[in-house]
């Protein structure tokens, strides 16, 4: 298990050092950079079944794809220091834009058209910068606020792995995303997107638990003793999604993009918001025809991976070793930070009356305007509820003063989660922050990446619905 990390009352007495976030490494040489060429594009599929009409969907797939490939969920890769960039096609009838979800770099931008650049215009295309000197698992995902349900519902993102220069050693490094389709009695994809209910409520909830694009669970094959590497990623559009573990070894080994000190899940359970990322190191049962699991929690629970050994054994492995230390700073002086609410207000209650499609067309008339943070609905529009210079150390506290769960995504930065009794934080990094109802919770982090950074809702309809804020380093 992890050291304690340092007490607030530590920090405060000066008995907890800050170490300013080392430069990344500079890239060497000068070769051309490598295009990942993406087309942005609508195909067809049937989701309940051949005897089912198909639901149009939408793809972010390699621009020399066949339209006839198979239809899984992609992932493109590439090397820690590799001269990288993405060109986005755009062949969809409305404008896109993305942000990868975890990456911490000021010369990859936000993706947010209204603080970093414009949207991808129907017909045109753009270049995208990825700076790969930030190893990890990354999300790339839609961020036109009028159109992210509707995108995200459809499929439109993607995983971008940005490899180790000398990997951990791993019999299988595995993607799996997990999310879910709403569909109706024909079994097609409900495209009533971005409805009030929705919007002022929980968000947008499937009825259909998918891996990676198809019914779950998914199943693979792996050697006896094999030690995989999972790297699990949430895609719903509102959905919280606790995954257990079972027949197996399980180490969480990564969370949102940024390495932590392997230890055992609590009950071998862990659960994910929209877009977090939680890697898993699984060391797999040593005899064969034996099947470990990753299953969600819901309901009686239902199997997402199922995992068979097959083939002749793979002698154990010793301890599971951390990634490396991913640069930041061990601890914050909080007595320095720079401090701002961020107050989500809006939504309706809980009872059914306050559900009407009467009651919510009169009471939000723009469904824009749902939500308001700080009492303003302007979102990126608006002033930023901080402005400090890099290297200052920033509090945010959040009050989700509504009642539903709220997801708070923070742009550009890692931080840690303070506890609720100013005694510490969590020893690991977030870049995701879940707020039940009625609650509030306090970050911290070191504004080390200049930009203008979105804090803005994970959940897709209340991003469109107006939980958005952003804040500035100069």
């Amino acid at each position: 298990m992890p050291l304690r990390a340092p007490s607030r009352r530590d920090t405060l007495l000066g008995l907890a050092v800050t170490l300013p976030l080392p430069a990344l490494a500079q890239q060497t040489g000068t070769p051309a950079p490598r295009r990942i060429a993406l087309r942005a594009e609508a195909v067809e599929r049937r989701l309940a079944g051949d005897d089912k009409p198909a639901s149009t969907l939408f793809r972010l797939r390699a621009a020399n794809a066949a339209k006839d490939v198979a239809d899984t969920f992609p992932v493109f890769r590439a090397r820690e220091g590799e001269r990288c960039e993405i060109e986005v096609e755009n062949t969809l009838q409305q404008p896109i834009a993305f942000h990868f979800r975890g990456l911490r770099s000021a010369t990859t931008p936000d993706g947010i058209p209204e603080l970093s650049g414009k949207p991808i215009a129907p017909g045109e295309k753009t270049v995208l910068p990825l700076d790969t000197r930030q190893p990890g698992t990354f999300l790339m995902v839609p961020v036109v606020a009028g159109n992210v349900a509707e995108q995200n519902a459809r499929g439109l993102n993607a995983a971008v792995i940005v490899e180790e220069r000398e990997p951990p050693v791993f019999d299988l490094d595995h993607v799996l995303t997990v999310g879910d389709w709403r569909l109706d009695d024909k079994g097609q994809l409900d495209t009533h997107f971005a409805t009030l209910p929705d919007v002022a409520r929980i968000g947008r909830l499937g009825n259909r638990l998918v891996a990676n694009r198809h019914h779950a669970p998914e199943r693979i094959e792996a050697r006896p003793g094999a030690r995989l590497r999972i790297r699990m990623i949430n895609v719903s559009n509102a959905r919280l999604i606790p995954l257990k573990v079972s027949g197996c070894e399980a180490k969480v080994y990564s969370i949102d993009s940024t390495p932590c000190q392997p230890f055992d899940p609590l009950r071998r359970t862990v659960t994910l918001s929209p877009s977090t990322r939680i890697e898993l190191a699984i060391d797999l049962p040593v005899e064969p025809d034996k099947e470990a699991a990753i299953e969600a929690k819901l309901g009686d629970g239902l199997p997402i991976l199922a995992i068979r050994t097959k083939g002749e054994p793979i002698p154990r492995r010793g301890s599971i070793a951390p990634l490396p230390d991913p640069g930041l700073p061990p601890a914050i002086k909080l007595q320095n930070a720079a401090r701002a609410d961020i107050r989500i207000t809006g939504g309706t209650g809980t009872t059914p009356a306050e559900a009407a499609p009467e009651a919510l067309a009169t009471r939000f008339p723009d469904p824009a305007k749902v939500f308001a943070i700080n009492g303003e609905t302007a979102g990126f529009a608006g002033k930023p509820v901080l402005s400090v210079k890099r290297g200052r150390e920033i509090v945010f506290a959040a009050f989700n003063e509504t009642a539903w769960p709220q997801v708070l995504a923070v742009h550009g930065h890692a931080f840690r989660l303070l506890h609720p009794f100013d005694d510490g934080w969590e020893p690991y990094f977030l870049d995701t922050l879940y707020l039940a109802p009625k609650s509030v919770a306090r970050i911290a982090f070191i504004a080390d990446n200049p930009g203008r950074w979105a804090v803005r809702s994970a959940v897709a309809e209340h991003f469109a619905g107006g939980v958005r804020t952003w804040f500035e380093v100069t």
